[in-house]
């Protein structure tokens, strides 16, 4: 008898959380890809100009920086699945819901600062997908969390056809319509068929007694470090110009 492909064999006999995270991520990935080559488009059709555009995704950047350095705090005292379910709700559909009524800057300002909030669902999403999963089975599994990446791009050229023959405006927005459902099908999924992690309920008994804020205490030579390192700082910089280029 014919042996599977260990890719294959992974597929077939993911269980739990590894499992329920791998199936669901294409409800997030074909409608991110849809509309993602034309966000740009869609603000310039609604009269926004590079240097706007650039504002935009400069202030994005510092609420994601912030928010990641928030995500492990959160992710503790919340545990991975509600933090997953509750931050993900909050980062794609609140935003895709502005972006798809969107009028102007102020509109887009704020879509950019919820959606920054997507760094902490990073985070947590990962942990739960991961921490209880075979270890041997975590190179396959992450293998098809990027695939599934890549077969949602093959979705993308479905948006030239909106876009050809609606015009840009209307086109974007029906695709903002489109990734808020699907992206809230996939959190509710995912939440309903997820289970807490081992080491996520450790960690919510431990933290039960404390405020996030006093566990941010914790970052304290995290952030000296940052400040006192040009090269993170650099780093950052970096990131930011290439954000607006």
């Amino acid at each position: 008898m014919k042996k599977r492909h260990p890719m294959v064999d992974t597929l077939i006999n993911l269980k739990g959380n590894p499992k329920v995270c791998v199936l669901t991520e294409p409800l997030w990935g074909i409608p991110y890809n849809l509309y993602l080559p034309y966000a740009s488009i869609y603000m310039h059709s609604l009269g926004l100009g590079d240097v706007q555009i650039g504002i935009i995704t400069s202030i994005g950047l510092v609420f994601q920086i912030l928010f990641a350095l928030l995500s492990g705090a959160i992710t503790d005292k919340l545990g991975r699945r509600k933090t997953t379910f509750i931050f993900d709700i909050i980062a794609w559909s609140v935003p895709c819901l502005i972006w798809a009524f969107a009028k102007n800057f102020t509109y887009f300002l704020i879509a950019a600062i919820i959606n920054s909030v997507h760094r902490v669902t990073a985070n947590s999403w990962m942990c739960l997908m991961v921490e209880d999963a075979q270890e041997e089975k975590l190179v396959h599994i992450y293998s098809w969390v990027h695939i599934s990446g890549l077969i949602a791009a093959f979705f993308a050229p479905i948006a030239g056809v909106f876009v050809g023959k609606f015009s840009v405006v209307p086109a974007v927005r029906i695709l903002y319509l489109i990734a808020f459902v699907m992206m809230t099908l996939k959190f509710v999924i995912l939440y309903i068929f997820s289970r807490e992690t081992k080491q996520g309920q450790r960690r919510i008994e431990e933290t039960k007694d404390e405020s996030v804020f006093s566990l941010l205490k914790q970052y304290g030579d995290v952030f000296k470090i940052i400040k006192n390192s040009p090269e993170t700082l650099l780093a950052f910089g970096i990131l930011l110009v290439m954000s607006n280029s």
